[in-house]
């Protein structure tokens, strides 16, 4: 008997007042393709998001392999296997690179192979510099189902895939083409679990799980699909901080948001003249680091961009957190600490220079570690992060009454 690489058990999840699913239990072996099947409405995103460990549950637990991922209290860890994620929404910020995207999925598991036998198939070697931003939606969708099969084609070991209506937006060569690749996937002894309302993709399923009755169907096994001779190699997995940091640097997205506060904070200071003289040392710190704090209350710029598509979601199921400003904040902070020493005519001591690229960093990555927060409840812009950064007062008074 194949081993189960994902499982369900007695899993409830509500949706707002609604229960959509309620004792779910479902299990998927290595050399499975379970289909799921049912009514619009009946529940299968959901049940492909909690297995990818996204959703909160009332009950039950969700495991990979045979580690538990997610339960109902909260808990969550990193999936042990290599998990591969289509969702309804593309998951890509349009700032990527289309080849970008695909090696950071592969990347995730610390593996990669050739993806150019791949993009001719689908026909988009011609497209492979361009920014997702300057796709089709057919193109872009394309994209996306390749970042959710390809980790499983460089995965020397079972690999767990789970696709939301992958054919969804493909024209018939594609998803003829993705038919194949599910065969191929299956052989070679991956688990998919796959929602879908077309018959060509459905026609690749060893098992159908109805989700409206709880039912598990077997079907007639397809034909064993060919297994191309794919040599994985060894990558160097791109870390969340990392690809965080690439689209600050790419798209300069902190000097529309937290630069842009920062001078603002800093031309008022210089309306007010030359007023540093008559202050003592806990006053002249206060208005030295205003305008850094004001930059890191900012929070980080890319909790928003994430949104995008759900970027943000798809990097949470793949990569196991969602990516941020990583070292970023510490040069903003140190940047414009040292231009308000020199607005202000104040001594550029070097002690308070780091202590202000200190400060940007802690407060933009508590800031935005509150908004990532409210990302995964039912109402996230109900939730004013802004009421809650008051409390950054208090560190930000300790820290010049320190320093003065």
């Amino acid at each position: 008997m194949a081993k189960a690489l994902l499982s369900l058990v007695d899993v409830h999840v509500r949706r707002g007042m609604n229960t959509v699913l309620e004792g779910c239990s479902l299990s998927v072996e290595a050399g499975q393709t379970v289909v799921l099947t049912g009514a619009n409405g009946a529940g299968k995103s959901t049940l492909l998001e909690t297995a990818a460990g996204l959703l909160p549950m009332e009950r039950g637990h969700v495991q990979h392999d045979e580690v538990v991922v997610a339960d109902a209290d909260g808990r969550r860890r990193n999936s042990p296997l290599t998990v591969g994620v289509v969702l309804q929404r593309n998951g890509m910020l349009g700032s990527e690179i289309l080849t970008e995207h695909l090696h950071a999925a592969m990347s995730m598991s610390g593996h990669g192979v050739d993806i150019d036998p791949f993009l001719k198939l689908f026909k988009l070697m011609h497209r492979a510099n361009d920014l997702v931003a300057h796709l089709s939606q057919g193109q872009a969708r394309k994209v996306a189902v390749l970042a959710g099969l390809l980790p499983a084609f460089a995965s020397p070991t079972p690999a767990l895939i789970i696709l939301d209506e992958p054919d969804a937006g493909l024209d018939d060569a594609s998803i003829e083409i993705l038919g194949q690749w599910l065969n191929e996937l299956r052989t070679m002894g991956h688990a998919l679990l796959v929602a879908t309302h077309d018959e060509r993709v459905m026609a690749q399923a060893t098992h159908l799980y109805d989700v409206d009755q709880s039912k598990f169907q077997t079907t007639t096994t397809p034909v064993a699909g060919r297994v191309d001779t794919r040599t994985p190699r060894e990558v160097k997995p791109l870390s969340p901080s990392a690809f965080g940091v690439k689209m600050h640097l790419r798209t300069m997205m902190w000097l529309n948001t937290n630069a842009m506060a920062g001078l603002l904070t800093l031309g008022i200071l210089l309306t007010l003249g030359d007023f540093m003289e008559d202050l003592d040392n806990l006053q002249r710190m206060g208005f030295i680091l205003a305008p850094t704090l004001a930059v890191g209350l900012c929070g980080d710029p890319l909790v928003a961009a994430l949104r995008e598509e759900r970027a943000g979601v798809w990097w949470r199921a793949v990569g196991g957190g969602e990516p941020h400003a990583g070292w970023i904040p510490l040069a903003i902070g140190a940047v414009f600490t040292f231009l308000t020493t020199n607005g202000l005519q104040d001594a550029r001591e070097i002690h308070i220079i780091v202590a202000g690229a200190v400060l940007c960093f802690l407060v933009w990555h508590s800031v935005g570690w509150m908004q990532r927060s409210t990302q995964r409840l039912a109402r996230p812009h109900a939730v004013f992060i802004g009421l809650l950064t008051p409390v950054l007062i208090l560190p930000y008074s300790l820290l010049i009454s320190v320093l003065s």
